[in-house]
């Protein structure tokens, strides 16, 4: 994995965790940094609301409070505080 670190984001690139081809929603994410563990909570279930899927529940992951979901393409969405 190469990252680029930033104050207001971080940007990375990685083969994916499967070993699998790239494609979206494998290989692929965008994340979203929230101000806290309530909003994270927030958007996961809107995004479910709507018709994502769960890829993780909202949770502790390490240092990161974090959430996933599927979009309605199957690309992949990390909430994070």
């Amino acid at each position: 994995m190469t990252f680029w670190r930033y104050k207001e984001f971080t940007f990375s690139v990685a083969e994916p965790f499967d070993v699998e081809e790239a494609t979206n929603g494998n290989g692929t994410m965008i994340g979203f940094n929230n101000e806290s563990k309530k909003e994270v909570i927030r958007l996961y279930g809107k995004a479910v609301e709507l018709g994502g899927t769960c890829a993780g529940k909202p949770a502790q992951r390490g240092l990161k409070f974090a959430a996933y979901v599927r979009d309605l393409d199957g690309n992949k969405i990390c909430f994070f505080e």
